[in-house]
């Protein structure tokens, strides 16, 4: 954990304004006195994901992520506590004390290391290998475009890059768990993951090489090859090209979708920089999120043939479900976008691209050519090749716009059309998992505590010194109590103090959602009300205990005496009704 003073870590948090950060990642819209936007880790039509500038921190109520701006850029952009706490410092122009290295952190620097000292020796084997290097020109690449692109070369050898590394220092375990190496099936020791092979370095955002890309020369399987996921590398959340497309796509106010690397390098060459692609995986929503922070649009460009096709459909459908505005560009049959504008030239691309037409069009278009429009059956078909993407459509004014396109080109009625688009929508909300939630396990007494407590800091002492340990006794909330006796021990009360002393991630989320909860605090209600109202659940459950005693057996007067007496402590409280 934190390797830093805690003296620097509280001036990096004070210097960091979370509304600001977060809304530079999050749309947000002001809701009282907090903030309310679409949450970024998860998908959601309904804003549920808060911020609060008054705390500090956020909360959704809808996956129940929260915390503060440390725990943010952990989530959001896969950091440690220390790499969130650097790039904050930096952020606000604090320089960072001399520390020692958290472990998690030694390791993720270790492997980037090893991917740049790889690299290197590749990019230096690939001028020396006319075959690899003339590969890549004769698809249509500049020596400048090879060398920007990081292109090198992964010789037809066992251990070429096992050997170079472990004659830098590096242990052949720390490669292998790069994903550099392979260990042996027999026999132990390793072997170089990459051989043969035109590699080109996988960059995550802010530019570091995370993973490589490795191209067959000759014959042999697989033709290509990717790193395997490593603490430094999800290829579920990681686009290529998106360190050099980001400034172009906020530039241009929109991205290109492509399929593969050589695809965007070859964009990138014609001066077509916001184009990016998926690392050996479909889209996902973790990619859409990474979209949704610089643009709402999305022109889909895949391969013109049938995995193309079926592959762009399911982009389709994800991004349109993530409120995106999607268009798609169909170039001829037999040319992807690296061969088009290899043959065609950068102009011709963009002329293309300015044609892009409506994702509706498109699926119009594709379902048309599956489906015999003159049978009934047919125009069943053909329905069903484009309503299932329609009823992903988040607003229903938009999903209806469409339908006269679709009735129009099936030959029937509008509201033919619109009644079956019904039927999806509700078939797709049927499918939604119904399943209650569980009951909530915080009481209302603890939860209104922990708000009045955090709500009036000064009044806090005196209130938590009257709450006992048996008080808390089987509370989910115990854990954030304690904290707050903690806390007081030395400061005032707040809720980041609080989070700094839980090291739970449950009981953190759980006091930011209490903490950010909209329903007001009763205004007859005080904190000695819902103190009261704890102590007389402990001594319900006292009494269900001595009860459950008596039951056994137990023929004890002092037992019978100690029931009463709580019994007629319960009464006098005036409070018999059930608590739950």
């Amino acid at each position: 954990m934190p390797v830093f003073p805690t003296s620097f870590i509280e001036q990096v948090r004070t210097s960091t304004d979370i509304l600001d950060l977060v809304g530079n990642y999050v749309p947000l819209k002001r809701a009282g006195k907090n903030f309310k936007g679409l949450c970024p880790f998860h998908a959601e039509k309904t804003p549920s994901f808060n911020v609060s500038p008054e705390r500090e921190i956020f909360h959704c109520f809808g996956c129940g992520q929260g915390g503060d701006a440390f725990k943010f850029l952990m989530l959001y952009e896969k950091m440690s506590f220390t790499e969130a706490v650097t790039h904050l410092a930096a952020r606000a122009g604090i320089s960072p004390p001399q520390r020692s290295v958290a472990p998690e952190d030694r390791e993720r620097g270790l492997l980037v290391k090893l991917y740049e000292e790889a690299a290197r020796l590749f990019q230096e084997l690939l001028g020396k290998n006319p075959r690899a290097l003339g590969y890549l020109e004769g698809r249509g690449l500049t020596r400048d475009m090879i060398e920007k692109a990081g292109f090198g070369y992964a010789p037809d050898s066992w251990s070429t890059l096992l050997d170079h590394l472990t004659r830098k220092g590096a242990k052949p375990d720390a490669i292998a768990r790069a994903g550099l190496a392979v260990p042996r099936r027999e026999g132990g020791g390793y072997y170089d993951r990459f051989r043969n092979r035109v590699v080109i370095p996988i960059r995550n955002e802010s530019g570091k090489i995370v993973a490589f890309g490795g191209r067959l020369l000759g014959p042999g399987e697989p033709k290509y090859l990717n790193s395997p996921e490593s603490p430094i590398y999800n290829k579920s959340r990681i686009l290529y090209g998106f360190d050099i497309a980001k400034t172009a796509i906020r530039q241009t106010g929109f991205a290109i979708l492509m399929e593969g690397y050589l695809d965007c390098i070859q964009a990138y060459q014609a001066g077509i920089e916001h184009a990016v692609a998926c690392c050996g995986t479909s889209l996902t929503a973790a990619h859409s999120r990474l979209l949704r922070r610089y643009t709402d649009r999305v022109v889909v460009n895949f391969d013109p043939d049938a995995a193309g096709e079926a592959a762009a459909a399911r982009s389709i459908d994800l991004l349109i479900e993530e409120g995106f505005q999607v268009s798609v560009l169909s170039l001829p049959p037999g040319k992807d976008p690296d061969r088009f504008i290899r043959e065609e030239g950068g102009a011709r691309y963009r002329e293309r691209l300015e044609g892009a037409r409506s994702f509706v069009d498109y699926l119009i278009d594709r379902s048309a050519r599956s489906a015999d429009i003159t049978t009934p059956r047919g125009k069943v078909d053909f329905l069903n090749g484009v309503l299932p993407t329609l009823a992903r459509i988040p607003n229903q004014v938009e999903r209806v716009g469409y339908v006269s396109r679709l009735a129009e080109r099936a030959e029937i009625s509008d509201a033919a059309v619109v009644e079956e688009l019904r039927r999806q929508v509700l078939a797709r909300a049927h499918r939604v998992d119904m399943t209650p939630p569980p009951p909530d396990p915080v009481k209302p007494a603890e939860r209104d505590l922990i708000r009045w407590l955090l709500h009036s800091p000064d009044d806090a002492p005196a209130l938590l010194e009257d709450v006992d340990e048996e008080d808390l006794e089987g509370l989910a909330t115990a854990p954030i109590f304690k904290a707050m006796k903690e806390v007081l021990a030395s400061e005032r009360l707040s809720t980041e103090r609080v989070l700094d002393r839980l090291a739970g991630e449950a009981e953190r989320n759980l006091l930011t959602r209490i903490a950010l909860e909209p329903a007001p605090l009763g205004p007859r209600q005080s904190p000695r009300d819902c103190l009261n109202r704890l102590r007389e659940q402990r001594w319900r459950r006292q009494l269900s205990r001595l009860r459950a005693k008596l039951a056994q057996g137990s023929d004890d007067d002092s037992l019978t005496a100690e029931i009463q007496s709580l019994a007629r402590r319960i009464e006098s409280s005036g409070r018999m009704e059930s608590l739950n």
